[in-house]
């Protein structure tokens, strides 16, 4: 018999109830339709061979003030300090909370699926971003909607992230995972609508299928970020169809002294304020990121202009980012672009750039359109940098 009674009236606390029955041993979950939406204020924490399951439209929503995850995977616990010397002061304090948990393969949370639900993060009535507030402490608060840590063999399905504070998933150390059917359904920041990734991961991540994402966030809608968190290379990533309007960027593939290698990025749809596809170091310094095997097929996108909420985390407002953007200090040694087709009405900018101190060993490009409506320049290809091999067909 169960202790706790699972209420779904949006009033009650249904925390305790929905861990006891993640807890009870069983192998799956599957919970009805709430009579309202279901209430939580702690995460909720998903062991190793075990299935979750929501009805695809029911409401899971963040009590006011609490302040946390949503969801995480069960971690082992084996304080470990770790040396992350590659980054700034301030994503030291960002990613300290993985201190606390052993990165041991054995230990990892394995072969467990989410699926279903609309997790409604309630970023008004929580702590705002500490990313942006560059305000961390104890609590170990980022702000994400869902957190996988040293995993492996999972699957993420059908389900909609609503409001976060930041991140909407992150995945650092995953391997063997598909992440499909999500959309985003982002209407605020707190403070800004900034820092709000859809499918972050961090260093670490390996064979992964993530696919048909939908809706717009206000920063990267896919980030494979190899520099972040424990800090490591991202290889063999399939991301396989993107639709969204008005969003800042489709991909973002962010790498300092890590290489990020054998990524396919496939039917992309839309538009993107900030770049479409960008290949970036961010991080200051002398390092240099390595991208290899890196292929784009079929992009039928464009710019956007810049709502009024997405203004006030994008620095320089009067420079404009190409739309499929190399970053000085990046070495991409094999970049074939197929099939990439801009029809542009909001935005006349580059449509690919390879910028100063950028290295391109070999680009192949296929069947490359550029529809200009606007009164500016959209050029094709520029090199600022060197492009030591390129190959053009259409």
């Amino acid at each position: 018999m169960n202790k706790y009674i699972l209420h779904g009236d949006g009033i009650n606390d249904d925390t305790d109830a929905i861990q006891e029955l993640i807890d009870s041993g069983v192998c799956e979950i599957a919970l009805p339709v709430p009579k309202n939406f279901y209430l939580i204020s702690r995460p909720l924490t998903i062991p190793s061979n075990f299935k979750l399951k929501l009805p695809r439209f029911a409401r899971i929503k963040l009590a006011d003030n609490s302040n946390c995850v949503m969801l995480q995977n069960k971690m082992v616990a084996k304080p470990e300090k770790r040396l992350r010397d590659f980054l700034t002061p301030v994503h030291k304090e960002l990613w300290y909370y993985y201190d606390e948990f052993s990165p041991e393969k054995d230990d990892a949370c394995h072969d467990f699926e989410i699926e279903g639900g609309i997790w409604d993060f309630n970023n008004q009535n929580q702590d705002p971003n500490p990313i942006y507030l560059r305000k961390f402490d104890e609590r170990h608060y980022l702000g994400h909607v869902m957190l996988f840590y040293n995993v492996r063999n999972f699957r993420l399905s059908n389900l909609t992230i609503k409001d976060p504070a930041n991140y909407a998933v992150m995945i650092d150390i995953g391997s063997y995972f598909t992440v499909e059917n999500i959309t985003f359904d982002f209407n605020f920041g707190n403070p800004i609508a900034g820092n709000m990734d859809g499918i972050h991961l961090n260093g670490n991540c390996h064979y992964g299928v993530i696919k048909n994402l939908q809706g717009a966030c206000y920063d990267d809608l896919v980030a494979l970020n190899a520099h972040e968190g424990s800090g490591g290379d991202i290889t063999n990533i399939e991301i396989d169809g993107i639709f969204a309007e008005n969003c800042h960027s489709a991909v973002r593939i962010l790498t300092v002294n890590q290489k990020i290698e054998h990524i396919t990025i496939s039917n992309v749809f839309g538009t993107y304020y900030q770049y479409c596809i960008g290949f970036t170091k961010y991080y200051p310094g002398e390092m240099t990121g390595y991208c290899d095997a890196i292929s784009l097929t079929n992009i039928h996108a464009s710019k956007s202009e810049r709502l009024p909420i997405q203004e006030a985390h994008m620095g320089n407002k009067n420079y404009h980012f190409p739309f499929i953007w190399i970053q000085g200090q990046i070495i991409v040694k094999r970049l074939s672009i197929d099939h990439l087709h801009r029809r542009e009405y909001n935005n006349p900018v580059d449509t690919i750039r390879v910028d100063k101190d950028a290295v391109v060993d070999e680009l192949l490009v296929y069947d490359l359109t550029v529809e200009n409506h606007t009164n500016g320049k959209c050029e094709e290809i520029v090199n600022l940098g060197t492009i030591k091999k390129m190959e053009r067909r259409g």
